[in-house]
């Protein structure tokens, strides 16, 4: 199955980077990587230390695991780190090592670089470092956040998306970092965004937990939001059950044709390990009999894996894996 990889970040937790109230929050990332983590599946021991290198990257993600492309995602937090936890330069100079392999997500925020600033950066991204895609994160320290649907701060940057021609804009939601208030990482307001921009895909991330419920049924209702199973996986070696309660209330309301795989590089380094969990996964009877959950089928599978975000940014799947690899299918 081709794997394309959604979530992948080459975060810079280094002191000169860190903002005085990051070290504690850089803590919160590791202590959540620890929590969801045991001996096979282990959380990345030098997250706090290191600046992981894009060859360790490279290796980890090309020849230690079966991703054929990965999406390099900036995380645009300004407020605990200086240059945001996973700044746009380091994304880019994975990119600029495996140019076939890797996909270039911007990132920018309109609070701490101002409307016109986060447009004029967006536009630098899309058309110096080729972004295909932009992320989002909304609730900062100290109850500092902005909404999707509001027409003066939100609206532009999704003009200036489609401006750029980038169709899909991505959303941290849920999966509180620090002091951010609960209440700004709820998916609602994306509701408004998404039926006013119907030719622009909204992609939830980590189905917005605690917020599952409220983000699946949103997808299911609206054709141009999307889910990230980014962090999914990488609860299930802790706790199976929950995992699989997860993804079948997601493929029972949306369907596998909007969800996407993300495995948290390099958050958790055995991204082989993931790949092979999901392969392998299967809805267990007891749960399809009480909760009506569909099987996880091959199909499903092949369109989570990969070929639902190829699709979304026209990526021709065979001709991809032809200028990788040399043929249209991985070799063994």
């Amino acid at each position: 199955m081709f794997v394309f990889d959604n979530v992948v970040h080459m975060y810079d937790n280094k002191p000169s980077n860190i903002g005085p109230r990051g070290e504690q929050v850089a803590r919160n990332l590791h202590g959540f990587g620890v929590v969801l983590s045991n001996e096979q599946y282990p959380a990345n021991d030098h997250f706090l230390d290191e600046e992981l290198s894009v060859e360790e990257a490279g290796r980890i993600l090309f020849e230690e695991s079966q991703t054929d492309l990965a999406m390099a995602q900036t995380v645009p937090l300004f407020g605990w780190w200086k240059d945001g936890f996973s700044p746009a330069h380091r994304q880019y100079a994975l990119k600029e090592a495996f140019p076939h392999r890797v996909l270039f997500c911007g990132g920018v925020d309109p609070l701490y670089q101002g409307v016109e600033g986060a447009m004029k950066e967006m536009t630098r991204q899309a058309e110096e470092w080729g972004a295909v895609s932009f992320k989002f994160y909304q609730a900062h320290d100290n109850s500092l956040s902005w909404r999707i649907d509001d027409r003066q701060i939100a609206y532009p940057l999704w003009e200036k998306a489609l401006e750029l021609g980038i169709t899909n804009v991505q959303f941290h939601k849920g999966v509180p970092f620090g002091t951010e208030r609960m209440e700004h990482m709820n998916p609602t307001d994306l509701q408004q965004a998404a039926i006013d921009f119907p030719e622009l895909t909204f992609v939830i991330h980590h189905l917005g937990d605690p917020y599952i419920d409220e983000s699946i049924s949103i997808a299911s209702r609206n054709q141009n939001v999307w889910l990230a199973l980014s962090a999914w996986i990488n609860i299930y070696p802790i706790m199976p059950r929950e995992a699989l309660k997860r993804l079948g209330k997601a493929l029972m309301y949306v369907g596998p044709d909007r969800l996407l795989w993300g495995s948290e590089a390099f958050v958790w380094p055995n991204v082989q390990g993931y790949i092979d969990l999901f392969a392998e996964l299967d809805m267990p009877q007891n749960l399809q009999e009480d909760y009506g959950f569909p099987r996880i089928t091959r199909d499903a599978k092949r369109k989570i894996f990969g070929e639902n975000y190829a699709r979304l940014l026209g990526i021709d799947v065979g001709q991809t894996l032809k200028t990788i690899y040399g043929s249209d299918e991985r070799q063994p």
